[in-house]
């Protein structure tokens, strides 16, 4: 019995120990006393020239956004490598749309990986399976699709980095 009262006094004394530093109220924070600045003259702007930078194009650069046309001239486009390797040929073709009857223009520029750019156009009579094709890397290419439509004008419909083959589990 004389083991559970010692016991339980040394717990109850490791209790007042461990809270002890807790109950104290912390000081109040010195509130500091404001100092007048030194007065000293605005300094006089230094007249630097600055060069434009002109940044060429890395590669295939980035893909940027596009438009949607309107119900009426919508074309709807194919983009595929034709897998041979030996050969390697990226082809853009029609595949249909109500704006077949309507658009004046189809332009597609095509950019390799290693950043050469090469331009082809799709002129009426549109058809479905008129195609473009361009020379093209085995790794990845960057396609990129103008229409020109009436009321509407030339709006890029298509941008994006294409890589030559697909992945066929």
């Amino acid at each position: 019995m004389k083991h559970y009262y010692i016991l339980l006094t040394l717990l109850f004394a490791v209790a007042l120990i461990l809270t002890a530093g807790c109950t104290q109220t912390s000081p109040a924070p010195a509130t500091p006393v404001p100092t007048q600045a030194p007065q000293t003259p605005p300094p006089t702007p230094v007249q630097t020239e600055v060069k434009p930078s002109v940044a060429m194009p890395v590669g295939m650069g980035t893909p940027g956004p596009t438009e949607m046309l309107p119900v009426n001239y919508n074309l709807e486009f194919m983009v595929q490598g034709n897998g041979d390797t030996s050969n390697p040929y990226m082809v853009v073709t029609l595949r249909g749309g109500n704006g077949l009857n309507y658009d004046s223009r189809v332009d597609v520029q095509f950019t390799k990986s290693d950043g050469t750019i090469k331009q082809d156009s799709m002129l009426p009579p549109f058809y479905i399976g008129q195609s473009v094709s361009f020379p093209c890397s085995t790794y990845q290419n960057r396609v990129e699709i103008w229409v020109t439509a009436p009321t509407v004008g030339k709006v890029k419909v298509y941008d994006q980095i294409v890589p030559f083959k697909s992945i066929n589990p």
